[in-house]
């Protein structure tokens, strides 16, 4: 078996989330409003929503207009439609106001592991222009050698040109070299990086994937503490 030759990541909710949790922010907009609504509910509602409408940087041109409507069928989901002229105002602010990102408790230090310091690691996500700068702000620029977000490359996961415009970055082939990609979709980042070649490795933090055809761990830390973590099958 052929050694790895670099590792890809993704970069929202495998290596960073939103602090407060998007849940969060939901319930305490709906609050302000006069609406009681169980966490787990709205935890329901996203993931229901998420399986056919996930934001692209790419090919979404009005960004207020995207999350109006994304947050019309979380209220649908929600069984609050009819609450909805006085949720989305209250929404917005909480968003525009509260949201920030932050690292896992473990990426620092995962990043600094050993068993990935002697490896080129790219940064390879569906993500705004702004992903350099925002990891220059959370300290962890210096640790990837190529940063790749779909709305400067044009293109997106899962269609495999993303994960090329990376390799050629790190002088690397798809065709030839043996590549992980680590992050917590299935369909975007396992289906993207299966199609390109890479070998997909899942963070399921929620446990969403019970039975994913492929290498899949709690977290990066977890990974990492596995002994077969660079060397893992195909799952094919």
């Amino acid at each position: 078996m052929s050694e790895v030759k670099a590792v890809f990541f993704d970069f929202g909710d495998t290596l960073a989330t939103l602090s407060p949790a998007r849940e969060e922010l939901f319930l305490r907009a709906a609050d302000s409003v006069g609406l009681q609504l169980k966490l787990e509910a709205v935890k329901r509602a996203y993931q229901i929503v998420d399986f056919h409408n996930k934001y692209s940087s790419v090919h979404v041109r009005d960004r207020g207009s995207f999350y109006h409507h994304y947050n019309q069928q979380l209220a649908e989901a929600l069984g609050i439609s009819s609450q909805f002229t006085k949720l989305q105002p209250a929404l917005s602010s909480q968003f525009a106001t509260e949201k920030h990102w932050e690292l896992f408790a473990e990426v620092p230090q995962a990043l600094a592991h050993q068993k990935l310091h002697d490896l080129p690691l790219a940064l390879v996500a569906n993500w705004d222009s702004n992903l350099p700068s925002l990891t220059e702000k959370l300290g962890i620029r210096q640790a990837f050698a190529a940063i790749v977000a779909s709305q400067t490359a044009g293109v997106e996961k899962p269609d495999p040109a993303i994960f090329e415009l990376a390799a050629a970055e790190l002088s690397l082939s798809l065709k030839t070299d043996r590549i992980l990609y680590v992050g917590n979709e299935y369909g975007a980042d396992v289906g993207g990086a299966r199609s390109a070649g890479l070998i997909p490795i899942l963070i399921d933090r929620n446990g969403l994937y019970e039975h994913a055809d492929c290498p899949r761990y709690t977290s990066v830390e977890h990974w990492l503490q596995d002994g077969t973590q660079l060397n893992p099958s195909s799952g094919d």
